[in-house]
């Protein structure tokens, strides 16, 4: 036996690189993530987690197959190398064929398989395809002449998979106990892949103890090969029993093959065999630095000693590719190993194999001891230390360490806080179940808890009652009139939020805040309007509405729209005169942006909840590991149509869903994002405020959420909607909960009338930021309202026009205290279809919203009551509209649209449909 041992100063190397960036990058670990890490430059000594690479023979990997090792550096700068993309990040198994004893056994076997892959591959799911028969592929197969074992030919099983790949896939792993062959000329074959489309297939028929004996139960005395087609022959046919050993030995297979696949974009979901072609097709070559779950193997034996486990070396590539938490991974690898297995049912002897991973679960568990402990004497880098230096050290390291703890103590008061603002599109008063306990609805239980151990505002405001205006006052702080946003930007918009505007994240991003989006952006996608060009250092999401594109599996629509061609690209990317009558956009696919690119076009909305939900997850975990303050902004795409939430996705021949179904499903899958969310954010340093961009979108019928009381009676009497749109308040009324654990006093209510705009001053009072002071802003510091219980607010509050009456923008409604003024209505088209001609008022409705919060009885012209509210409200109206006259910062949104400028992938392409996923 030979080991292979290198320097610490060649392993450093390999790990960390002489180059000033990547070196800046390894700094970015935690102190513990790297002491962790550097584990492995001194492998073999006493109590080292980390071990050399022995070799046995020449038939080993690595005599009989010189290569050049591949350390960190030149992984990275590979230009082939790819990094994990949101859009497709599931990893399915696929089972074929007879799979062991069926029943019980098999189901709790792949059960520990894709759960320890889930542990494995932190962060990104694994899932399992419906189990198909050998049948079902239509592959051809033979006998070998030499196993006489049945052998299934690998590419027509590929074929099988590609065309059952999901479209969120990662990749697919076929996964059988029937032997393999590539071609007529081979023996067998383990397993192969293919490179460009992602999928594999791999057999553990040849790992079982007995598959080599002529007794193995296996084997077939048919003289004649079988005639192609006659899948009879696999009826009955024997496959290996589950054992520690096979399950052992699987998991290692399966890491192997899959960590290829991740060091690939995952559009093309690489892999290919597990010997020989792995390096060459994946670039994460074979392991030659230490002893490594991604060593090559030339036979069952080396494979046997190949440890489960990742070096240093290798963990860094997998981690840099995936962004999981290293010390989350290990965590989540020890929990799967210990585990206690379900008593197993009488049908089943299977019992979870535990004492096979003993060795391993007792190496987690230093592992975990490392990456948690926050001083270690004993470490080394290189060299030995005498007990004077090391007592030196220590006693320096303890002065330092004192001297930081007073420091840290003198800053607590000054540490900054992170804010995660969640902005729902579409949403109602009435949907959020603790807005209406006598609904005895279970749809937010997530948001009930947060309102619960936090401030839940009764009556809070969204800056207007559609997108783009109401999204631009929530970053801007001002009114659609000064910042000049009063109207939804269209697909082919040249311009967006006008550039004079300075937004929440360009003035937090300069104080030092990490700050991303997530979601919809809708304020101009061309030139310089796009997310990372107003103040996001990240962005992931779509560019105006959800609606404003094609799909290939559409949501639920009223009307329903078709989905997007597969055949001839669009003569032109807007919409024709018919799909302007229903709405529907079937020219261009939604596009899915990555910072300023285009990832996938169509997107899947069916996992996009679940994307936002990991790019979350990943943007909080990433600055908390800087340990820099962060801004996020998840703009949803719930509860705005086309909705698709996780339930069977519609069919032309499935009957409609039940009433209220499809949107109370969204309802609970939106939910499950915000706790997702609030999950990843845990401790008491973050601000998480919960809103909406408007109210419900009544012409969507079942598939609209509820105002609540706010129904706009007197509006809806004579025609058309009360919600979105709408100066009712059912158009801009939104359920709105702040969530601050030990800061925000819990199970609080606030009555204070406060607006979206609002948002902007207070974070930036929270942060200690001063904004610019060349500029009027409308929105009010509402700092006492979330953290001392003040009940004061706007003393008035101005409703925009938003498209059911009058010019954008024009404030036809006014708010003081508890009255309502109205100079214009008019109703948005309603359930049904029918709408309303808009009313000039004057003198003007006035309502009093504490006893009619439906909106359906105005106050007699000429009482007393009225006549106050009425003048008063006129002299507010009148000085403010002088105000906004007279200010010199107000801003001119381009409204101009070109049909080039629509967001197309590749514009040769049905629905300008990208080459490839991602």
């Amino acid at each position: 036996m030979k080991v292979i041992n290198h320097s610490t100063e060649t392993l450093k190397k390999a790990l960390i690189s002489n180059r000033r960036d990547l070196a800046e990058i390894y700094q970015q670990y935690t102190k513990e993530e790297r002491r962790f890490l550097e584990e492995g430059l001194n492998p073999g000594e006493p109590g080292s987690v980390f071990q050399a690479i022995t070799v046995h023979s020449d038939s080993d990997w690595i005599p009989s197959h010189p290569e050049e090792p591949q350390d960190f550096e030149s992984f990275y700068k590979d230009p082939h190398k790819k990094t994990p993309s949101v859009n497709c990040g599931t990893i399915y198994i696929q089972t074929i064929g007879s799979f062991g004893e069926t029943g019980p056994q098999t189901e709790e076997y792949l059960e520990w398989l894709c759960k320890y892959c889930q542990a494995f591959f932190y962060g990104l799911p694994v899932r399992r395809l419906p189990a198909v028969t050998v049948a079902q592929t239509a592959c051809s197969f033979r006998i070998n002449h030499g196993s006489q074992n049945l052998q299934l030919l690998t590419g027509d099983v590929l074929q099988f998979l590609w065309k059952r790949k999901p479209r969120d896939a990662f990749c697919v792993v076929g996964i059988t106990m029937i032997d393999l062959y590539p071609k007529e000329s081979w023996n067998f074959v383990f397993g192969q892949a293919s490179l460009n489309k992602g999928i594999g297939v791999f057999s553990f028929a040849r790992f079982d103890d007995n598959f080599y004996d002529k007794s193995y139960a296996g084997r077939l005395k048919m003289q004649k090969q079988p005639k192609q087609g006659n899948y009879a022959v696999f009826d009955g046919h024997y496959t290996p029993p589950i054992t520690s050993t096979l399950l052992l030995r699987s998991c290692k297979v399966q890491e192997h093959l899959l960590l290829f696949s991740h060091r690939k974009k995952i559009n093309f979901f690489s892999f290919q065999t597990m010997t020989h072609e792995i390096g060459h097709m994946f670039w994460i070559r074979h392991c030659q630095w230490l002893s490594c779950v991604m060593q090559g193997s030339n036979h069952l034996q080396e494979s046997d000693r190949r440890p489960l486990h990742l070096c240093p070396i290798c963990l860094r590539k997998l981690q840099v590719s995936v962004g999981f938490n290293i010390g989350e991974r290990y965590k989540a690898l020890q929990q799967w190993m210990e585990e206690e297995p379900k008593p197993a049912a009488e049908e089943s002897t299977l019992v979870k194999p535990t004492e096979a991973f003993q060795a391993d679960k007792l190496r987690l568990r230093r592992c975990r001891h490392i990456l948690e402990t926050s001083e270690r004497f004993c470490h080394k880098m290189a060299g030995g230390l005498t007990p004077l230096l090391v007592c030196r050290m220590l006693l320096c390291g303890l002065l330092f360490q004192l001297t930081s703890w007073q420091s840290a103590a003198l800053k607590t008061s000054d540490t900054r806080p992170n804010f995660i603002i969640v902005l729902a599109d579409d949403i109602g008063w009435g949907d959020l179940d603790v807005n209406r306990p006598e609904q005895k609805s279970n749809n937010t239980p997530y948001l009930n808890l947060m309102a619960q151990q936090g401030l839940r505002f009764l009556d809070f405001h969204s800056p207007a009652s559609t997108c783009s205006p109401s999204r631009a006052s929530i970053l801007t702080g001002r009114y659609g009139l000064r910042n000049g946003v009063t109207r939804n930007f269209a697909a082919g918009s040249l311009g967006g939020l006008p550039l004079s505007e300075i937004t929440l994240p360009q003035i937090l991003r300069r104080a030092g805040y990490y700050t991303a989006m997530i979601g919809k952006w809708h304020l101009g996608h061309n030139g310089p309007y796009g997310p990372t060009k107003r103040g996001f250092d990240y962005y992931l999401g779509i560019p105006y509405s959800n609606d404003m594109g094609c799909t290939d599996v559409p949501g639920y629509d009223l009307p329903q729209c078709p989905a997007c061609p597969s055949s001839r690209p669009p003569k032109t990317r807007l919409k024709t005169s018919e799909e302007k009558n229903t709405g529907c956009y079937s020219r261009v696919g939604l596009p899915l942006f990555e910072n300023s690119s285009i990832v996938e076009q169509p997107l899947d909305p069916w996992t996009l909840a679940r994307q936002y939900q990991s790019a979350a997850q990943r943007i909080i975990r990433h600055a908390r590991e800087r340990g820099q303050p962060y801004f996020l902004y998840v703009a949803l795409a719930h509860m705005h149509v086309p909705l698709a939430p996780p339930i069977p996705r519609p069919a032309t021949t499935d009957p409609p869903p039940l009433e209220g179904q499809v949107y109370a499903a969204t309802l609970r899958d939106m939910d499950d994002l915000v706790g997702s969310i609030r999950s990843a954010s845990h401790g008491n340093d973050t601000l998480i405020w919960f809103t909406g961009d408007n109210g419900p979108w009544e012409q969507k019928c079942q598939y609209a959420g509820s105002a609540g009381p706010f129904q706009g009676k007197w509006q809806t009497k004579r025609g058309g909607g009360s919600a979105k749109k709408t100066t009712w308040e059912g158009g801009h009324r939104v359920p709105t909960v702040a969530y601050w654990p030990g800061v925000i006093p819990p199970n609080s209510t606030s009555s204070a009338l406060l607006s979206g705009m609002d948002i902007f001053p207070t974070l930036l009072s929270l942060a200690g930021v001063t904004p610019p002071t060349d500029r009027r802003y409308d929105g009010m510091d509402a700092t006492n309202v979330l953290l001392h219980g003040k009940q004061t607010g706007h003393q008035v509050l101005f409703h925009p026009n938003s498209g059911a009456a009058g010019q954008f923008g024009d404030f036809q409604a006014v708010r003081t205290g508890k009255y309502k003024t109205f100079y214009l209505t008019g109703g948005a088209e309603a359930c049904g279809g029918a709408t309303a001609t808009q009313e000039i008022h004057d003198p003007p409705l006035i309502f009093d919203l504490e006893r009619d919060p439906a909106e359906e009885t105005p106050l007699k012209f000429g009482t007393p009551e009225y006549r106050a509210t009425a003048e008063r409200v006129a002299r507010l109206r009148e000085d403010f509209l002088w105000d906004v006259a007279t200010d010199q910062s107000v801003s001119t949104a381009d409204y101009a649209i070109d049909e080039s400028r629509v967001p197309c992938c590749e514009p040769t392409r049905p629905a300008c449909r990208c080459l490839s996923p991602g």
